[in-house]
């Protein structure tokens, strides 16, 4: 040990009691063999640094030069020994020159010569005696203390010794939180040329199924675009279906509109966390740029700051992605709205009715039908020969059409179309609902068709039944003096057909004639009119103005009594009833005879009329038929007495009109009461309106369930038994889905979420794999030390940071102080903990020029940081 390069204070003479002994410690401690220099602190822990090969992975082995002794010097984690023949001693040597606790690990082939001088145990070592007053030395160079990060030694959550520069160890409980804030975890004392204690942790091997921090940043996009493929699919579902709890609905789709903007939102912030720790470890920025930096997500005023746009782009974009977020859920509320929609549902209806004049058949108004308390109501009504139903001469006859037909019959004239129930929409389709359906009859109708068209114009027979005499155009203008002639009556049924008394019993004693009481004929309608050539001119006044017999056309038309199948369509629409007859198809004539005009019955009735062939009468004793022919003709009864009768024209501008078709829709008053140019079309539809305005009193005998023909309705509400097919419709307010709108939002939205999270995966490769975060942990880690010690924080009282120290440039790296041995040591295992021999050198936060910030070209060297 006396070579020369064993160092300066071993070469000096020893007055310490048992220096030789101390010299055979010494070269026992430097033997090569010893693979393995140990400390033990006072707690017991032992740490150790175990001589590694010099190629071992992770590891690195620079030595640097001491300036004074010109010396090589081993660092953390060097594999070789400085110089062969220098020993190694372990000796920690207090700050009050005390030699502390000593142990050596010493290879089994050598044997200790000084065993008297101290015992060597696993866990203690016998101090030596304290030298004496006299024997004095001259004292070593001092300690260097070196900051080993608490990571190397043990870890997380593990109870550590840390050595005070005072002498002491303090025993600390620590986690991985309080790493952070821990600048030397541990204090290594030790002598220069002592190998720093240093001991390999080998981390233990995670799982790809293990938690790593930056999936919750994954995690949250997925979560961010679930919850928008869940709010199109809600909304999806809503669309078109009644607009039912309209509040709950929107709160829904509002909870998953902001459920997918929190999931964004949050992917993007850790993206951003991450941005701005690669931003400050690259670039210089002010203190008041980094206060914008760090608080751009939460506080509006920190979007004022030119600087930080300029040095922080990227950050800054992912901020006002944040601030801009809001409008994904008011853009994507919007895309549910409410509109009017038409719903039409093919169901049944219970309260449809028809008709039926089967009914009038089996009725005996001596023993009317009663419904719900009311009485049925016939279309006829009737006279009787004998009070005494079981004389042989006894027989009911027809005597007219009954007052409630006519009632209704006029009042569906006077207001030109068929008159509805009131109440019909609810009975039928029920409330707040419209609905059509098609129901089948027979019933009568008039089949017209025009016989004679032009002055002089001959007439046609209308089927077997020639015109009336004396009935031709030249009755009409131009030639006559009448715009409308009609006559309805020819071979009507005569009333009364006898002298009767009360009841309509004949005065005459039986038998009576055998005609009494038969529909011989049913009479045709024969009308003549006349139209204008040009209806938009001015018509001459009367004959004697020039233009009279140019400007007028007459025309003749004739109908038959039809019996005829309906198929028609209601459709009943905001209270409104509106008819259609979808088919006619006409099956007989109501009387099957031609009248024979001139010829006198003289049968001894009233009637006279004399119709061939007779074995087509219909007699009252064929009680069906007759009572069948009797309703069609009570019904066509009521359109020839109103269209009977004339207009007198030959004063145009003073129309003697002598007929009810002035109170039909046949008429034009507009014109002089010239009749409507489709007159031939209007007669049939005016009967309809007739016949369909008998729905508008169920009391009818004739009106019966659709579902159920053979009964007789009344005025019963119909039930289950009486549903028959409808298609119900009505305005109702249904959700509307816009799905273009609101996959436009989000579309853009997870785009630039999704570049947020690209942006953030860069970034924390370019942090090296290293998750950092904004939380006050991490700040105050990152700015724990000297670098930021010199400056004036001190401000006013509110805590506001003087100007000037705000305009200072501040970045984040390795944070140097001058050291007198010049040694930069390198912890390749985290790069971001570095130690100096005087532990003057940290990775944090300081001014420009204090700092060494990392470039990509030490990043792609494989270590962070180079030797210096």
């Amino acid at each position: 040990m006396a070579d020369s390069d064993s160092g300066e204070w071993s070469d000096q003479p020893s007055n310490w009691p048992g220096h030789g002994q101390w010299s055979d410690v010494r070269k026992l401690a430097s033997s090569r063999t010893s693979p393995t220099h140990r400390r033990i602190s006072s707690e017991g822990v032992t740490l150790s640094s175990r001589a590694l090969a010099a190629d071992t992975p992770g590891l690195t082995g620079p030595s640097s030069v001491l300036p004074e002794s010109k010396q090589w010097l081993p660092i953390m984690g060097a594999v070789e020994p400085v110089n062969s023949s220098m020993p190694t001693t372990a000796a920690n040597w207090s700050e009050g020159g005390d030699l502390g606790s000593i142990s050596f690990t010493a290879s089994p082939n050598v044997t200790s010569t000084s065993t008297s001088q101290y015992h060597q145990t696993p866990n203690s070592i016998e101090k030596f005696p304290n030298p004496s007053s006299q024997d004095t030395r001259p004292r070593p160079s001092p300690m260097q203390f070196e900051d080993v990060p608490m990571g190397y030694y043990s870890p997380a959550g593990s109870s550590q010794s840390m050595f005070s520069p005072r002498g002491r160890f303090q025993h600390n409980w620590t986690d991985s939180h309080t790493n952070l804030l821990n600048t030397p975890s541990t204090t290594a004392w030790r002598s220069p040329r002592t190998p720093p204690p240093y001991s390999v942790l080998i981390p233990p091997i995670k799982r790809w199924w293990h938690w790593w921090p930056a999936w919750s940043m994954y995690l949250s996009f997925i979560f961010g675009v679930s919850c928008a493929i869940g709010h199109h699919t809600f909304y999806k579902a809503l669309d078109g279906r009644p607009a039912d709890a309209q509040i709950a609905m929107l709160r829904y789709g509002t909870v998953l509109s902001y459920a997918a903007k929190a999931g964004l939102v949050a992917a993007v912030v850790f993206a951003f966390r991450q941005r701005i720790w690669t931003t400050v470890r690259t670039k210089f920025l002010s203190v008041a740029a980094l206060d914008s930096l760090f608080a751009a997500t939460e506080d509006m005023s920190a979007l004022f700051n030119i600087e930080v746009y300029r040095r922080a782009k990227a950050a800054m974009l992912l901020a006002a992605f944040i601030w801009l977020t809001p409008i994904i859920i008011i853009l994507t509320g919007n895309t549910l709205t409410v509109r009017p929609a038409l719903r039409v549902d093919n169901t049944t209806c219970p309260g449809i009715r028809t008709l039926n004049f089967s009914q009038e058949e089996f009725e005996q108004w001596r023993t009317p039908t009663k419904i719900n308390g009311l009485f049925g109501l016939s279309v006829s009504y009737w006279n009787t020969t004998s009070t005494n139903t079981s004389s042989p001469d006894w027989f009911d006859y027809y005597t007219g059409a009954s007052n409630p037909l006519t009632r209704i019959t006029t009042q569906a004239t006077f207001i030109e179309q068929a008159v509805s129930k009131r109440g019909a929409n609810v009975d039928i389709c029920g409330s707040g609902w419209n609905c059509t359906y098609t129901v089948n009859f027979t019933a009568p109708a008039y089949k017209c068709s025009e016989l004679s068209s032009g002055v002089g114009s001959e007439i046609k027979p209308l089927g077997n039944q020639k015109a009336p005499d004396g009935f031709s155009t030249r009755l009409l203008i131009p030639e006559g003096d009448y715009s409308y002639y009609a006559y309805t009556g020819g071979g009507d049924y005569s009333i009364p057909q006898m002298e009767t008394g009360e009841g309509g019993v004949p005065t005459t004693n039986p038998p009576f004639p055998k005609t009494l009481g038969a529909f011989r004929t049913e009479p045709a309608i024969w009308i003549g009119y006349s139209m204008r050539s040009n209806p938009d001119e001015t018509a001459p006044l009367n004959k004697s103005m020039p233009g009279w017999n140019e400007s007028f056309i007459p025309k003749v038309i004739g109908c038959e009594h039809y019996e005829a199948d309906y198929t028609v369509l209601f459709n009943l629409t905001g209270g409104q009833q509106i008819i259609n007859v979808t088919d006619l198809e006409f099956q007989r004539r109501v009387i099957d005879t031609t009248w024979l005009q001139g010829e006198d019955a003289n049968d001894g009735t009233n009637d006279n009329t004399t119709a061939y062939p007779k074995s087509n009468y219909v007699y009252p004793r064929d009680v069906h038929r007759y009572r069948r022919v009797a309703a069609f003709h009570s019904i066509g009864l009521q359109l020839r007495n109103f269209l009977n009768g004339t207009t007198d024209s030959h004063q145009l501008n003073n129309p003697i009109v002598k007929t009810k078709a002035d109170q039909t829709m046949l008429l034009d008053p507009g014109h002089e009461y010239f009749a409507y140019p489709n007159l031939l079309d209007l007669i049939p539809s005016l009967y309809e309106d007739m016949i369909f305005s008998l729905f508008s009193n169920q009391q009818f005998l004739s009106v019966v369930w659709a579902a159920k023909p053979d009964v007789v309705s009344g005025t019963a509400v119909g039930d289950d038994s009486t549903k028959y097919p409808c298609v119900r419709s009505r305005l109702e307010n249904v959700y509307s889905y816009h799905e273009r709108d609101l996959w436009i939002v989000y579309s853009i939205a997870i785009l630039l979420a999704a570049a947020g999270v690209i942006s953030g995966t860069f970034a924390i490769l370019e942090n090296e794999g290293v998750l950092r975060s904004t939380r006050f942990s991490s700040i105050v880690a990152a700015t724990r030390g000297p670098a930021l010690e010199k400056l004036g924080w001190v401000g006013e009282d509110r805590g506001n940071v003087p100007q000037d120290v705000k305009s200072l440039k501040v970045g984040y790296g390795i944070v140097q102080r001058a050291s007198g041995l010049g040694v930069i040591q390198e912890a390749t295992r985290n790069p971001e903990r570095v130690a100096l021999e005087d532990g003057g050198i940290r990775y944090g936060f300081g001014l420009e020029g204090d700092v060494q910030q990392l470039r990509s070209q030490v990043r792609s060297e494989g270590s962070l940081f180079r030797q210096r």
